[in-house]
């Protein structure tokens, strides 16, 4: 929906949908990345670099992202950093370990990443977890997307797949939300119910005001009160 409202130009109403996006979970480098477009687009720059800075963090290797950052701390009048910028995203056009100019592995990674979403929504979950199977081949440090197929492991009853994948994680980021979520609901599933009390307990200690934790441990309790 974002991605349409962008494409008719209403830039506001994109920003909007992309920022309610990213606050309810989805916060994935290609909505930060877009989120800074928009406002790039209605004369926020201060708000278009936080959003392509947000971006470049969780996908360190987004030419695009770098290149609009570039442009924006020209318009500001920081032509060193600008420079900079634009020096790293010339730089990241080089080939790398895929044979591929790295632009064009993180844009098939990203398609991949958009076919896996949307054979994810049909059902369609083996099919889903191929294709990000495949954008992870190709850049296999896009956090998103390994998440993005351990969620998909969980619709497919493959407990053991997702929760390897979710430890891989959360080796990197240990305070990662939606991860620290989804390995407690693994665990849950695989009837671990010691493990995901533990993980979830410790995402209340890192994110104390998160809603969905009450919601996990309430079903969290009934379960061990099942088993008592």
């Amino acid at each position: 929906m974002a991605r349409e409202r962008f494409a008719a130009r209403d830039y506001h109403g994109a920003a909007l949908l992309l920022a309610s996006a990213i606050e309810s979970g989805q916060a994935y480098a290609d909505a930060y990345y877009l989120l800074g477009l928009c406002y790039a687009l209605t004369d926020r720059p201060d708000e278009a670099l936080r959003e392509f800075d947000a971006a470049i963090a969780r996908n360190p290797r987004y030419v695009e992202a770098h290149l609009n950052r570039s442009v924006i701390l020209s318009d500001l009048g920081r032509a060193e950093e600008a420079g900079e910028s634009l020096a790293h995203a010339q730089d990241l056009g080089q080939r790398d370990a895929t044979g591929l100019p790295v632009v064009v592995a993180n844009r098939l990674a990203n398609m991949h990443g958009e076919l896996g979403r949307a054979y994810r929504e049909a059902g369609l979950t083996t099919a889903a977890v191929s294709q990000f199977e495949a954008a992870l081949e190709l850049r296999p440090q896009f956090a998103d997307l390994r998440l993005e197929l351990a969620r998909t492991l969980l619709d497919a009853g493959r407990l053991d797949d997702a929760a390897r994948m979710l430890d891989q994680s959360l080796a990197e980021k240990p305070d990662w939300l939606d991860a620290m979520l989804l390995r407690g609901l693994a665990a849950y599933l695989a009837g671990e119910l010691e493990l995901a009390k533990s993980v979830w307990e410790g995402a209340a200690e890192r994110h104390p005001d998160e809603p969905r934790l009450d919601t996990y441990r309430s079903m969290l309790a009934r379960r061990l009160g099942e088993h008592r």
